[in-house]
């Protein structure tokens, strides 16, 4: 899954693919200004964080059949980044780096 962000917009593609998550920025867009709800630039430039509500709520909205069995898998995915030290203290953000 990815964020695809261009001037002054942002939306989940390839939501079917919980294994990845990354920002992609078209050149020239305003990434801070373009996340909108969906999250914010970290301090190091290099990643964004996601606020996970406003991710499945835009990621479930792409899926077409059995979105119960997807928000299952992207708790899942949410689980392993908790584990691997990728969400927030709260329990509220995701890590995502932002790709070349």
């Amino acid at each position: 899954m990815f964020i695809h962000v261009t001037e002054g917009a942002s939306d989940v593609r390839e939501a079917d693919d919980l294994k990845s998550l990354s920002v992609r920025v078209e050149p020239g867009a305003d990434l801070a200004a373009s996340l909108g709800s969906l999250g914010k630039v970290d301090d190091d430039g290099a990643h964004v964080w996601l606020h996970i509500d406003a991710l499945r709520t835009a990621g479930a909205a792409t899926i077409a059949d059995d979105v119960e069995a997807w928000r299952a898998g992207f708790d899942g995915m949410i689980a392993y980044a908790t584990k691997s030290g990728w969400t927030d203290a709260g329990g509220t953000s995701v890590r995502a780096h932002i790709a070349s």
